[in-house]
């Protein structure tokens, strides 16, 4: 039997500001606990002290030391082994990064800048902006693209997508952590779901200051919910 959490419950009420169009707005609400979660990891990486112990938390090998995190972050974390994973790791890739970028200082300022912007896509949006800013070539970001959908567990998702976003985000690539965050705990019940929106969100995605012409927008900066999920953010402990 599984049961809504309370992680999941005090979602409608997070309100974390980001800015689209010099306006300042928040996430959408099923992103909304995501990105409460990931600011506390920012703020968290906020010292060098507080950085360098939340790198502990995700080993090499793709494994998560929950004891690393602070109480006030591990409390934000759902039960069940794929929310903590999912949460812990992308908690330690964020830390694993430049200290300007983990800090929260590389992206333009305030609170909501640090971790989600109403512009960004999903991961493979993120690719497809590597891929156009030289980061990745075109042919080496599709198929470490294919290689992430390729893991059938979470396990070896994580494994495979840790040195992929070490490499675009320590280049400065825009990474959307709380959507990161959703779609790596959903991915052992939505994986194909999942695989089909960062494939398209890559063949779609634009170049910076706007989208391919011609292409709708894709994942989040097109302000919709992907992957057809209709279930908000809330988060189911697992049996």
């Amino acid at each position: 039997m599984s049961e809504v959490t309370d992680a999941g419950t005090a979602a409608e009420g997070v309100a974390v500001p980001g800015r689209a169009g010099g306006e300042v707005v928040g996430p959408p609400a099923w992103l909304a606990y995501e990105t409460a979660f990931m600011e506390e990891v920012a703020e968290a990486c906020g010292t060098p002290g507080g950085r360098a112990r939340m790198r502990r938390v995700l080993s090499s090998a793709g494994m998560v030391a929950g004891w690393e995190l602070p109480v006030k972050v591990a409390r934000l974390v759902p039960r069940g082994p794929a929310g903590r994973l999912a949460f812990g790791a992308v908690a330690g890739m964020f830390a694993a990064q430049t200290p300007s970028v983990s800090a929260g200082r590389g992206g333009g300022g305030g609170r909501g800048a640090r971790v989600w912007q109403a512009s960004w896509g999903d991961l493979g949006w993120t690719v497809r902006r590597a891929e156009i800013a030289g980061v990745l070539r075109e042919d080496s970001a599709a198929e470490r693209l294919q290689r992430l959908a390729r893991q059938t567990d979470l396990a070896g998702l994580v494994v495979e997508c840790r040195p992929l976003v070490a490499r675009v985000a320590g280049e400065g690539v825009p990474v959307n952590w709380p959507l990161l965050v959703r779609d790596l705990r959903r991915w052992p019940e939505r994986r194909v779901d999942i695989a089909n929106d960062w494939f398209f969100s890559f063949a779609h995605g634009g170049a910076a200051g706007g989208e391919v012409e011609g292409a709708e927008p894709a994942g989040v900066a097109g302000g919709s919910e992907p992957s057809g999920d209709k279930s908000g953010s809330l988060i189911e402990e697992e049996s």
